[in-house]
């Protein structure tokens, strides 16, 4: 969760599906229509924003944004109508409202993985965020062929595995940040190649540099539960083979 001033964003792509909440005055917002272009602005003091459409928004005063975890925040049931209430809801708290408040005044629940296969591989970017350069690596410790392993994963989380890898890595070194790292060590820690890399490609996410968003003195909350796979994760006749027999024998479809 972001909390700070309103923002004039550059056309942009993020991996989560955002919540836009204005304080103050209403966003300008448009997206990018596939075989039609950009859309109208038009005005609005809350948006949903789906995950990876271009879009861009330009805000002034405080503004809230949420930024929803694929695998774990379960949004397709968010009418308009309901934005309006979670907004209101917001807007009771006012600007020291908390992450937890936040998620809760829109009704939002968790939504864990069905496969324990794909559970695994998501805990362990969770643990080590700049691990899986290599897909095959991701689909070795699924149990997976590499082809299976992307459409399982593309099919559980709603996003592409390298997708996702690279929101986590980005959610792990704005976390790094806000526990008081600087911008090159958050980079290598989270798995990017360089700051430059982390750069390019938060802006490319965010539709402003890093560097941008830490000088406005922004809140940004990271929320710590990850997503935990099911009991039968942890064993019994759905858990997943161990890498080794994996690596052994042939990849179960």
């Amino acid at each position: 969760m972001y909390i700070g001033p309103g923002l004039d964003l550059e056309p942009h792509k993020t991996v989560a599906t955002t919540i836009a909440v204005a304080f103050d005055d209403p966003f300008a917002v448009r997206v990018w229509v596939p075989g039609e272009g950009w859309s109208g602005w038009r005005a609005t003091p809350v948006a949903l924003i789906p995950s990876e459409a271009l879009h861009q928004l330009r805000g002034a005063g405080l503004a809230a944004f949420l930024f929803l975890d694929p695998l774990q925040d379960h949004c397709s049931v968010l009418t308009d109508v309901e934005l309006a209430r979670g907004r209101a809801r917001v807007m009771e708290v006012g600007c020291g409202l908390a992450m937890d408040e936040a998620f809760a005044a829109f009704g939002l629940e968790t939504n864990p993985p069905a496969d324990a296969r794909i559970a695994r591989v998501v805990l362990e970017i969770e643990r080590r965020p700049d691990a899986f350069a290599r897909i095959d690596d991701a689909a070795a410790l699924a149990c997976l062929s590499v082809s299976r392993f992307r459409a399982r994963f593309s099919a559980e989380v709603g996003v592409p595995f390298r997708r996702y890898r690279l929101w986590r890595r980005m959610a792990a070194a704005m976390r790094a940040v806000s526990e008081g790292g600087n911008l090159t060590a958050a980079a290598f820690e989270a798995g990017f190649a360089s700051p430059a890399h982390l750069s390019t490609a938060f802006k490319r996410m965010f539709g402003l540099s890093a560097k941008q968003l830490l000088a406005l003195g922004a809140i940004i909350e990271a929320r710590e539960d990850g997503v935990l796979p099911s009991a039968s994760a942890e064993g019994g006749d759905d858990a997943p083979p161990s890498l080794a027999s994996c690596q052994a024998g042939s990849f179960p479809s």
